[in-house]
């Protein structure tokens, strides 16, 4: 005898009601991508900083990807040599465009530093050995430390929750701190324990 849809047990009807939502757009043209990554490379503040820029930009404004694959592509970016920011810039320029969105995002990240670190060093060397420079530890700095932490908690919202993944954080943070392992081989390792655990939970 054929099941209706009312005979249906309530938990099957509510896992066929609630399905996952369709996967984000990714709506960046070559314009937008160099505008984005030339306000990012606009930002005060160091890699951190603009790293948080890129994620309030492609993550919680145009949505552009999901929280999980930024942080995803943020790993990545960390296990590269040339610099994180700079392999940011690669990564989302080939997510969206290929290698010639790699291109047009690096352009956009570096422009922006080339005139102001000459200019920086030019007024660093008429300066230096001036009472001027005593001033950055009480001006500068403080505000650089602010924009630091302020990144860090955004990213931190993605796994500060009772879960492996905080487990895989903390046990990455003493290794790093307490233990003075290398960076590149915590990083390595968080990743192959996180993948390793991700599976064993598919196939569960």
């Amino acid at each position: 005898m054929p099941v209706g849809p009312a005979d249906e047990p309530q938990e099957d009807r509510e896992a066929q009601e609630f399905q996952a939502p369709p996967p984000p757009t990714r709506p960046v043209g070559y314009w937008d991508l160099f505008l984005l990554f030339f306000r990012a490379g606009l930002s005060f503040g160091g890699g951190v900083a603009v790293m948080a820029v890129l994620l309030k930009e492609l993550v919680e404004r145009r949505q552009a990807v999901t929280r999980s694959e930024f942080l995803a592509l943020y790993g990545l970016a960390r296990i590269i040599p040339a610099g994180t920011i700079n392999a940011l810039a690669v990564g989302f320029g080939y997510l969206f465009h290929g290698l010639l969105g790699s291109v047009v995002a690096l352009a956009g990240l570096l422009l922006p530093a080339l005139v102001p670190t000459i200019v920086l060093v030019v007024l660093y060397d008429a300066v230096r050995g001036s009472p001027w420079l005593d001033l950055l530890p009480v001006t500068l700095l403080p505000a650089a430390v602010a924009l630091l932490a302020g990144a860090v908690l955004s990213l931190g919202k993605e796994v500060a929750r009772p879960s492996v993944d905080l487990v895989i954080a903390v046990a990455a943070v003493v290794a790093a701190l307490a233990l003075r392992a290398n960076p590149g081989v915590v990083l390595l390792l968080s990743g192959a324990v996180g993948a390793m655990l991700l599976r064993h939970e598919e196939q569960a």
